[in-house]
């Protein structure tokens, strides 16, 4: 009898096991069902889903809609009533990583009165800070709806750039309803940004595309090289940051830094459908006779560009090298990978601290 009992509670205790062991296999409702049998995980997303509570979507989250042609959201909420959503699309997504998109808002405070004031005495202000610290795996989509109705008619969304406002790009406005609803593309994440909104709001300053140092790169040359289609990007190369660190530029390069740092102003071209950034700066390099070496890398499987103009990686210190950013976002995968679209602005940009001293600190 005692046997038995023994033999019962073994089995019952194998059936308690086998239930931990499931249930530990199992994912919160966001995550939806693990697939197993691969070397990198995937899970499910649904098409609406609500941000978890730290703001982190996964990497095998994002691998499940990576390539296809499919947005999803991802949508979190305050505790003033402040509603966001993020908008992916699977399509645009090469090289899947962890995000964070936890969004804090502030309504009031002197930065924001100061921000306001440097508008044109906005009406309305909005700060925002975006949590995450990483790059971004492509450029979303971020859609705010304020519980309150704004009297405005127009906004913009900018960031701080030596104390003043910088315009970053334009905001779509609605407030038809009781509620006002802005949506921006997102380029960066990691700091604190602004909407300011009005009837009738000044211009805030443009960040100039390209140029790390802030400054006006001048007027804008035209070239007709590639497709007479009517799609046209704009392209510029700048080593600007080299003037910074002349100290540690590999002796014999001096020549090659132009005074300015524009190797090439930001200039209109015209390209084919299908053609990569990489193709646009093969092109350009070749009609306006600049040089550039670049080579295929098997492990990204995408052209690398080593050298502009006679100026290679790591010419100006262990950390120094090429870059580029479209609209301004840098891509975490290859300038062969990524292919252009009509409007898009394209700068190359040499960097003598892995990212950081242009705008990029997904390294960091």
């Amino acid at each position: 009898m005692k046997r038995g009992i023994q033999k019962k509670g073994v089995l019952l205790l194998a059936m308690l096991l086998l239930a931990v062991l499931t249930l530990a296999g199992c994912k919160d409702p966001i995550s939806g069902l693990t697939e197993g049998g691969s070397d990198e995980e995937v899970v499910q997303l649904a098409d609406t889903n609500p941000l978890p509570e730290n703001g982190v979507v996964t990497a095998a989250q994002f691998r499940s809609i990576q390539g296809q042609d499919k947005v999803v959201t991802f949508d979190g909420s305050t505790m003033s009533g402040i509603q966001y959503s993020w908008s992916f699309n699977g399509k645009d997504i090469h090289n899947p990583e962890d995000q964070n998109l936890k969004v804090d808002f502030t309504t009031e405070g002197n930065t924001l009165n100061n921000v306001k004031a440097a508008a044109g005495d906005a009406a309305y202000g909005l700060g925002i800070t975006l949590t995450g610290n990483k790059g971004l795996i492509t450029v979303p989509q971020l859609t705010i709806t304020l519980p309150e109705k704004w009297d405005a008619d127009s906004a913009v969304f900018c960031k701080l750039n030596n104390g003043q406002p910088a315009k970053m790009s334009n905001v779509t406005f609605d407030n038809s309803a009781e509620t006002t609803k802005m949506t921006v593309n997102i380029v960066e994440t990691g700091g604190d940004y602004y909407i300011v909104a009005g009837k009738t709001i000044a211009p805030v300053p443009t960040t100039t595309a390209g140029n790390p140092d802030g400054t006006t790169p001048g007027d804008s040359g035209n070239t007709g090289s590639g497709s007479s289609s009517g799609s046209s990007c704009t392209i510029s190369i700048s080593c600007s940051t080299i003037l910074n660190n002349m100290g540690n530029l590999k002796s014999g390069k001096e020549s090659f830094v132009p005074s300015d740092g524009w190797i090439l102003k930001p200039t209109t071209v015209q390209f084919n459908e299908g053609e990569s950034v990489h193709d646009v700066l093969q092109r350009v390099c070749r009609d306006k006779g600049i040089h550039m070496e670049s080579s295929f890398t098997p492990a990204y499987n995408s052209a690398y560009v080593e050298g502009i103009n006679q100026l290679y990686e790591f010419d100006c210190g262990e950390l120094s090298g090429w870059m580029y950013n479209v609209n301004g976002w840098f891509p975490n995968y290859g300038c062969s990978q990524y292919t252009v679209e009509n409007g898009d602005v394209i700068n190359w940009v040499y960097t003598c601290d892995l990212g950081r001293d242009v705008g990029d600190n997904s390294m960091w």
